[in-house]
């Protein structure tokens, strides 16, 4: 009889989560799903009370990145890391005997990571944070594009990126904020477009993310949160969340 893995999925988007419980209903005799958490402390915290044999990890989250989210555990579980990003490289994952899913996920592809699973039976026994973090580094790809297409029927809208003030998720939808006012639905996750744009794009809360290059004023507000007004054409006024406050304080160097 196979060993069952507990398991806790870990993504900040709900629609990941429930895909990925969607997808592991086939495995039901190997997996099963024990918890659900959306950013990386609650992940801590649900990892180092339920001790899960196996996680399936976001690398990129609000608060902290998966791999911040192992260098805090004392409970090491398997870890199978999920994102949207192609520029890590399959092989770094590979030669450190974990796995690795590249969103959107696919069921063949999973089953190849339930695979290894069923036969090797840990996969991270010997994980090198530090070294794994350094490899994907120097792995990733250059940041070559200078404008984000918009897909509109058959038509591709190219928004350079110096025109971009900000983006916003409003309900299912995002949208774009161009410096002179024009407003672009995407059909890209907020998550997704803050895994591709390039450095001067940062999230200030769930459903922000802004240029920083037309920031005109940043003032300090109210229950730890930031008042950000942009050098575009309404002068738009953006709060932060406060789950962000310290990493804003350090990304500004307040």
């Amino acid at each position: 009889m196979s060993q069952l893995f507990k398991a806790i999925v870990i993504d900040d988007e709900p629609a990941a989560r429930r895909l990925m419980r969607s997808l592991l209903e086939e495995y039901a005799q190997v997996v099963t799903v024990v918890a659900e958490a959306g950013n990386g402390r609650e992940a801590i915290s649900k990892i180092e009370e339920l001790r899960p044999d196996l996680i399936f990890l976001d690398i990129q989250m609000p608060d902290l990145t998966g791999f911040e989210v192992l260098e805090r555990l004392t409970h090491k579980p398997n870890v199978i890391f999920t994102t949207a990003y192609e520029q890590y490289a399959i092989k770094a994952f590979e030669n450190f005997s974990i796995d690795y899913l590249l969103k959107p996920i696919k069921e063949e592809r999973l089953q190849q990571s339930i695979d290894k699973l069923k036969q090797f039976g840990r996969l991270n026994q010997t994980l090198d944070i530090n070294s794994l973090q350094d490899i994907i580094r120097q792995l990733q790809a250059p940041q070559k594009a200078t404008a984000l297409p918009i897909k509109t029927g058959d038509r591709i809208t190219l928004l350079r990126y110096e025109n971009i003030a900000y983006l916003e998720a409003q309900d299912k939808y995002v949208y774009v904020f161009t410096t002179d006012g024009q407003k672009h639905l995407t059909d890209q996750s907020l998550t997704t477009l803050s895994e591709k744009l390039p450095p001067q794009f940062y999230r200030i809360q769930k459903s922000y993310i802004i240029n920083k290059d037309k920031i005109k004023e940043m003032h300090r507000h109210f229950n730890s949160r930031y008042l950000f007004i942009m050098d575009d054409k309404a002068g738009t006024r953006l709060t932060s969340g406060r789950t962000y406050h310290d990493e804003i304080r350090s990304e500004f160097g307040l």
